[in-house]
């Protein structure tokens, strides 16, 4: 285990406040009726600190997934192993944010995520591999948008930057806050830290934040579903995801089958999920979707608001049927979401072109050429295009 210091100590110290030991039990319960092996007396982090467990894992779902187990104790094959698991739970549809970097389990950096990821997995692949009939963890998440990787060109100044767009988001937001946004403030002189941290970002969300749709978001979901709002802040009243699940149910009755009624955080988690899936299936684009944290840690309450007044707006498109209050204006959404080519793609389409119009010069020079020395003539030439 890891020792941390300072800021580091900070951020465990909430991730560890925050930690559901009860998800941790299922999903341990879980891998270890999947795979017959047992935790024993290890905690959930040694025990799964060489990536051989979640490899077998991957293998009991998927035969041959995982094409060879690293079994040396050298830490970089350990490692290798982790990262066999995370391509393989990629594969299967887990999207790229709910996967967790490896020093958030080699490392034990953040354990949370950790059994968040998995249990995306466990129902993930209720969906994408329905010929595993082994035991099920959770309900079914289905994953219509598939994230790959992030991959891009490294420059001098922005690194490589298709993969640390989060990253610029976050590590950049103190710098920038003091001298562009009047409602964050400067670090003290002693440094920052944690609680500062999360103060700034939330002090950025909130002078973007808008009451007014706020206002008129909730007062549509009541109108709809017949329940009351309350003296509660919307990310109190929407936390559960019960509220959530009412309103797809009675625009749509009967779409969300089950809707979770207990009080354990990852149920209330599950709840949300099952808005969301709901929500791409009835036209909201990928990149108009929040994420699980913005709601029930409240996050985020921007995008969450934002998200629902888009959900209103497609459902006049595309459930018609629906004859109830509006909100806002119809949205019509075509999502079409394909991996942008590399440098690597480009480069070589752009040598092709030229190696087309260089052909074609030559052509038109050999052709000019064909006639008397007095005089030159110009025969018609057919430019085909070239598709690459």
């Amino acid at each position: 285990m890891s020792v941390n210091y300072g800021l580091d100590a900070d951020l465990k110290a909430k991730q560890d406040a925050k930690y559901d030991h009860e998800l941790e039990a299922r999903v341990v319960g879980w891998i270890e009726e999947v795979t017959g092996l047992k935790k024993e007396n290890a905690t959930v982090a040694e025990w799964l600190h060489d990536g051989k467990v979640l490899c077998e894992l991957a293998n009991k779902i998927q035969p041959g997934s995982v094409k060879k187990i690293n079994t040396s104790s050298l830490p970089f094959k350990q490692m290798e192993n982790i990262t066999f698991f995370m391509n393989v739970a990629r594969k299967l549809g887990v999207a790229e944010q709910a996967i967790f970097g490896t020093p958030d389990l080699y490392e034990e950096k953040n354990m949370g995520t950790v059994m968040t990821a998995i249990y995306t997995f466990a129902g993930v692949i209720q969906v994408t591999v329905p010929e595993f009939q082994g035991p099920k963890l959770g309900e079914p998440i289905l994953a219509k948008v598939k994230d790959e990787k992030r991959t891009g060109v490294a420059t001098q100044c922005g690194g490589l930057s298709s993969a640390m767009k989060v990253e610029k988001a976050t590590t950049g937001a103190r710098q920038v806050a003091a001298g562009f946004n009047p409602g964050v403030k400067a670090p003290p002189e002693e440094g920052a830290d944690a609680q500062g941290l999360d103060a700034d970002l939330k002090a950025k969300q909130e002078a973007k934040f808008d009451p007014e749709l706020e206002k008129t978001v909730c007062t549509w979901i009541e109108a709809v579903t017949g329940e009351s709002k309350g003296d509660k802040t919307s990310q109190e009243w929407l936390q559960s995801g019960l509220v959530l699940c009412n309103l797809v149910n009675k625009i749509k009755p009967g779409y969300i089958k089950k809707v979770n009624t207990s009080t354990l955080p990852f149920k209330q988690m599950e709840n949300i999920t099952f808005y969301m899936n709901a929500a791409r299936e009835l036209g909201v684009p990928e990149q108009s979707m929040f994420g699980t944290p913005d709601l029930y840690e409240g996050k985020n309450m921007v995008s969450v608001i934002s998200a629902i007044n888009t959900f209103g707006g497609a459902i006049q498109v595309s459930v018609p049927e629906f004859d109830g209050p509006k909100l806002g204006f119809a949205v019509h959404a075509v999502i079409d979401d394909k991996r942008r080519p590399s440098a690597g793609t480009m480069a070589t389409r752009s040598m092709r072109q030229w190696s087309a119009r260089c052909r074609l010069r030559g052509q038109r020079t050999a052709v000019s050429q064909r006639g008397p020395s007095d005089h030159k003539v110009y025969l018609p030439v057919v430019v085909l295009s070239v598709l690459v």
